[in-house]
């Protein structure tokens, strides 16, 4: 089809001619700043992806600096957005993993010294035997002593470790749609799990949320016999009045993993490469 600018000038006067000309040039002039504005403000998703993603990980490294600095933790694992998956960067995975991860961690901590402390106050028989089920034990067949071993803080640079390791970070099928970060098993077909591939038997619990992840590793260490040693280890500190430290305790987890004794280096060098040692000063030994 004819462009009729083009029409018009083949056939008009001088005058008309340059009229058509100064159309044509206006015509493009508009196009092509048309074209500049919308090139220039025109969202680029994929550069506001990488500006957010830029922004959540200085804002986990801000925040675990801030952590270290004052002994606290002062955020909401909510405040990271980003998960540790969204980036190939190793150490902004690593930041936001442990930043999205630690506050869980003080937090389960906490719940559980408001245990001990009811423990460790309460005279009621229904309450400590409402404890003693949470905690593994038999209603009326326990004494405090060996309920107290069990209801106790686990180091936040151990479960920071074992949660690295078990779930790369935070990025394992597992960890990414079942909240996994243990990696632990389950046996009951009836129970919500993820079927692994290259296994048979055996499913990969799944969580709601990471943070019941969390408090079911928790619950796992402080009452399953094979984590006996770690629970007499952490008692005999607690007897010194000692903050449990995460390299201590690992040396009991042999038997998390089917690595056996090679389990524990991975533990210890995970702890020692990330300065996760750090974050056990959050736990306290007195109620």
């Amino acid at each position: 089809m004819a462009n009729p600018l083009f029409s018009l000038y083949t056939s008009a006067t001088t005058l008309q001619k340059r009229v058509a000309i100064m159309l044509i040039f206006a015509t493009l002039a508009i196009i092509s700043a048309n074209l500049v504005a919308s090139s220039f403000f025109a969202p680029d998703t994929k550069v506001q992806s990488m500006v957010r993603l830029n922004t959540q990980i200085e804002a986990a490294r801000t925040a675990l600096r801030r952590t270290r600095a004052t002994q606290q933790v002062d955020f909401s694992a909510e405040h990271i957005t980003a998960a540790p998956y969204e980036t190939d960067r190793v150490e902004g995975r690593k930041a936001l993993f442990l930043a999205r991860t630690l506050p869980l961690v003080v937090a389960e901590n906490n719940r559980i010294l408001a245990q001990r402390s009811r423990i460790e106050r309460t005279t009621s028989p229904a309450q400590l035997n409402a404890l003693a089920i949470a905690y593994g034990l038999k209603p009326g067949q326990f004494d405090k002593t060996t309920l107290l071993m069990r209801a106790d803080v686990v180091p936040p640079s151990l479960v920071l470790a074992q949660a690295a390791l078990e779930s790369a970070w935070g990025t394992s099928r597992f960890a990414r749609s079942g909240n996994a970060l243990f990696g632990e098993r389950t046996f009951d077909a009836s129970a919500p799990g993820i079927i692994p591939k290259d296994a048979r038997g055996f499913k990969v619990k799944r969580f709601a949320t990471r943070q019941l992840s969390i408090r079911s590793y928790l619950r796992t260490l402080n009452t399953n016999p094979a984590y006996r040693g770690l629970r007499q280890r952490r008692a005999v500190l607690r007897r010194l009045n000692e903050i449990p430290k995460g390299r201590d305790l690992a040396l009991q987890l042999q038997g998390y993993s089917e690595l056996g004794a090679d389990y524990i280096p991975l533990i210890t060098r995970t702890i020692d490469a990330n300065q996760l040692a750090d974050f056990d000063v959050l736990i306290r030994v007195e109620e």
